[in-house]
């Protein structure tokens, strides 16, 4: 992977992620637990400087949280780009339950939705889930436009 240092892009990118990344790991899990993906249209991702430089802003803003194993993935597809990253650390015993406890919530959250969709038939947006992310970023990175780099 090429280096990015030094491209103003990824240092936007990167200030625009470490918020986004630290709200992805839940209040007393100890910063442990988090992970982020974005799905954006190819010609999006590629103005915003490709793949490899959204996942390397993704890689920089995880590492300056002290998530010291993580790993990325991404690629672009034809209908489709994909980037994300994943703490990958070993949590301590002492956040270990409440690590657990919201995975499982996010999941409950997530077959509640579901079902309420499969019921009614209207659409919802599932908290946390890609969608959400997404948006959350492109909304993030807009605040961004016109400040200097």
């Amino acid at each position: 992977m090429p280096s990015f240092a030094g491209d103003p892009r990824h240092e936007r990118l990167v200030a625009v992620l470490v918020p986004l990344l630290r709200r992805t790991c839940l209040p007393g899990g100890g910063g442990f637990g988090g992970s982020y993906e974005l799905r954006l249209a190819v010609d999006e991702a590629e103005a915003l400087g490709g793949i490899d430089l959204i996942r390397s802003a993704m890689r920089k803003a995880a590492r300056s949280l002290g998530w010291t194993r993580l790993q990325t993935f991404g690629g672009s597809y034809p209908q489709v780009a994909v980037a994300g990253v994943v703490d990958q650390r070993e949590v301590p015993q002492e956040f270990a339950a409440v690590v657990e406890d919201y995975r499982m919530g996010r999941m409950r959250a997530s077959a509640e939705v579901v079902s309420q969709t499969l019921q009614d038939g209207r659409r919802r947006a599932v908290p946390g889930s890609v969608y959400v992310t997404t948006q959350e970023f492109r909304a993030a990175f807009a605040s961004t436009e016109g400040v200097p780099e």
